[in-house]
């Protein structure tokens, strides 16, 4: 059994020359369907570079979504009144919201599959020090691991799919369970409300579990792996921005790794250094040294 786990991020196939950045995927979409890119800038709150943008599934501007689908409300009483009017509204109401869930899925999957690795003897930066022989727990969808570094598919496990995978198994999403967002549909008087508003709210309501990241629920279908870790005494984290949106996968780690193991978590810049200790301290982890990617010996 290893003694050593990786936790590996998308810093580190930024470090091997990866174009792997959010902002990398938002040039691409721009060029491939800037449609799309114009409503992901338009209901998702991202920043400029879309860094966040997981966790911005989570803030749809369900407002400015409805407005757009108020322009095809017709009244009732319209003179050039038309059956299609009965499911106008939620026609383009739909179009946004899958445009933003499984459009947008479908584009990230085919830009991951674009990216190219190289061989450890092609790399133009130092190559990081790892044990081959460890387990790796990597968030990437990139085979960077097997095909950089030539570790055993055995030892790896890609949480959230990877580029190889058919889409429905690439997982990409925000943190929130839907029960904790507002049901659009839960008023006082629901047979005052107009079907067709009901109906679009209900499209809203299902986006908001489409883009969820079911991160309990991948714990325990990953209930072997987690298991296997009760050996390890050293975990290393590489190049992960220990966001909100993955720290179920941390908190399982701590449960199965030993009470006493070492961590070793790079940084990269003091602002991501503030941010992982005050991370790592909330998760009660005290053994704990912070460094350069490049410092792992």
């Amino acid at each position: 059994m290893s003694r050593k786990l990786y936790i590996v991020g998308n810093g580190f196939d930024i470090h091997h020359g990866i174009p792997s950045r959010y902002s990398d995927f938002k040039e691409y979409l721009s060029n491939v369907n800037g449609t799309l890119h114009d409503h992901v800038i338009k209901y998702l709150q991202v920043e400029e570079n879309w860094c966040d943008l997981e966790s911005a599934f989570a803030y749809l501007d369900v407002d400015s979504v409805i407005d757009e689908g108020m322009q095809f409300l017709q009244n009732y009483s319209a003179d050039n009144w038309s059956d299609s009017f009965h499911h106008d509204y939620q026609y383009e109401m739909g179009k946004i919201v899958s445009n933003l869930s499984s459009g947008l899925k479908i584009h990230f999957c085919e830009w991951v599959r674009l990216l190219k690795m190289k061989s450890i003897e092609e790399l133009i930066c130092q190559p990081v020090n790892i044990d081959r022989d460890g387990l790796f727990l990597t968030f990437n969808y990139t085979l960077t691991l097997e095909r950089t570094y030539c570790i055993r598919e055995s030892n790896v496990k890609h949480i959230h799919g990877k580029s190889d995978d058919d889409e429905s198994e690439i997982i990409l999403g925000h943190s929130w369970s839907p029960e904790e967002i507002p049901n659009l549909n839960d008023v006082s008087n629901p047979e005052d409300m107009d079907t067709r508003i009901m109906e679009g709210n209900e499209l809203i309501n299902d986006y908001f579990g489409d883009t969820f990241k079911p991160a309990d629920k991948i714990v325990r279908e990953n209930y072997s792996f987690f298991n296997s870790l009760k050996n390890v005494e050293e975990v290393i984290v590489l190049g992960h921005s220990l966001s909100e949106v993955d720290i179920r996968y941390f908190e399982e780690v701590l449960i199965n790794v030993k009470d006493n193991a070492k961590w070793i978590v790079t940084f990269y810049g003091d602002s991501e250094l503030k941010s992982h200790k005050m991370t790592m301290a909330g998760l009660g982890v005290k053994n704990v040294k912070f460094c350069g990617l490049s410092e792992i010996r």
